[in-house]
């Protein structure tokens, strides 16, 4: 999965500059049979498979870009450069954030990471979409009765000025130091089912259609 987004300030670590305007966002998507052992050492091997997946894949699209004769740096994956990789994957259309912190994408679920090439390549940026995802996890309580240590709540947080889901890392991290990773919530997020999220989708669509006939 691809998409591009015209680079913010906001979006990178204090302390840090980026000085190209676009990024290029990639997404890589697990194999679901793998993902859905979390948080068996099977799953965590699937997902350090998927991270360099996805570096692989930023460097060689930069290592393209340069071809063409203009400059790219790969970013890898998260807390490997300045950049935070969610908020830019959201503005260029990945999906919607999930109450387990993880984007939603219809196509991919939450079952996918991330890695970005950043540039001045002229790249059209490719639009936010919206599929209902939000509002369906307010619904939803899946993901929020499969986490062991009760880190996701079932309502959103004011966190840095805006209203939205997040996660109570002061619970996560310890169970998952204790399995050396997990990845429950992704595994169980009804989302990431294949072929379960497009339907998903396209019943939210009609539901808002209806909706706005009435």
């Amino acid at each position: 999965m691809t998409g591009v987004a015209e680079m913010r300030p906001e979006w990178v670590f204090e302390g840090h500059g980026i000085p190209q305007s676009r990024v290029i966002v990639l997404g890589v998507q697990h194999d679901y049979v793998e993902i859905s052992t979390a948080p068996e050492t099977r799953a965590g091997l699937e997902v350090m498979a998927q991270y360099a997946r996805a570096a692989l894949a930023a460097k060689s699209v930069a290592g393209w870009i340069r071809e063409q004769g203009w400059e790219a740096e790969a970013v890898t994956g998260p807390m490997t450069g300045a950049l935070a990789l969610i908020p830019p994957a959201l503005a260029c259309g990945f999906g919607e954030l999930g109450k387990h912190g993880s984007i939603i994408n219809p196509e991919l679920g939450a079952s996918f990471r991330l890695s970005a090439v950043l540039t001045d390549a002229p790249f059209e940026p490719t639009p936010a979409r919206e599929h209902g995802i939000d509002a369906f996890c307010q619904n939803c309580r899946i993901c929020e009765d499969a986490c062991p240590p009760e880190a996701l709540s079932a309502d959103k947080q004011m966190v840095r000025g805006a209203r939205k889901w997040y996660v109570d890392f002061d619970k996560c991290l310890p169970f998952f130091n204790q399995t050396h990773g997990c990845a429950i919530c992704i595994a169980q997020c009804p989302w990431s089912r294949p072929g379960v999220g497009i339907s998903l989708a396209a019943k939210l669509a009609r539901r808002k259609e209806r909706a706005a006939a009435e």
